[in-house]
C-alpha cells in the first residue's frame, strides 16, 4: 500500500451534511412500526453544492432549498409521499435535522470523480 501523499486535491465544492434528529425518528418509527433491522442513526447524507464564500452563505442555500433536502431525505427512508408530513417549513426541517457545514473538501484518490 502506498503512503497516502502530504498534499490532497481540494474539490471545490462545500458540503452539507444532514444527519437525522429525534423527530425523524418518531416519524420512521410510525411508518415502519415493526423494522427492527433499520437504524438512521448509522447514516446520514453528504450533500455537495458549489463552493461558496462563507458558511453563511451556506446556510442561507440551505434555508432557500430545504424543501428539497428534506424531500430526499424522507425519499432514502420511505417513498410512499402519502405518508411524508404536509406543510413542512424550515422551521420543522431544522428540528427534524441537525447540518453541519464544511468547506474544505479534499480528495484522497486520484481516479476522477464520477457522476451518475
Amino acid at each position: 500500500m502506498e503512503p497516502i501523499p502530504y498534499f490532497f486535491g481540494s474539490i471545490d465544492r462545500n458540503a452539507i451534511l444532514v444527519r437525522p434528529q429525534k423527530p425523524f425518528y418518531d416519524w420512521l418509527k410510525a411508518v415502519y412500526p415493526t423494522d427492527k433491522d433499520h437504524d438512521p442513526k448509522d447514516e446520514c447524507n453528504i450533500y455537495l453544492i458549489h463552493e461558496m464564500g462563507s458558511n453563511a452563505e451556506v446556510l442561507e442555500w440551505v434555508k432557500e432549498n430545504f424543501d428539497h433536502l428534506f424531500a430526499n431525505e424522507l425519499n432514502d427512508w420511505y417513498t410512499d409521499e402519502d405518508r411524508w408530513p404536509a406543510d413542512r417549513t424550515y422551521a420543522m426541517f431544522a428540528a427534524w435535522f441537525s447540518v453541519e457545514l464544511h468547506s474544505m473538501i479534499l480528495d484522497l484518490e486520484e481516479d476522477p470523480i464520477t457522476k451518475e
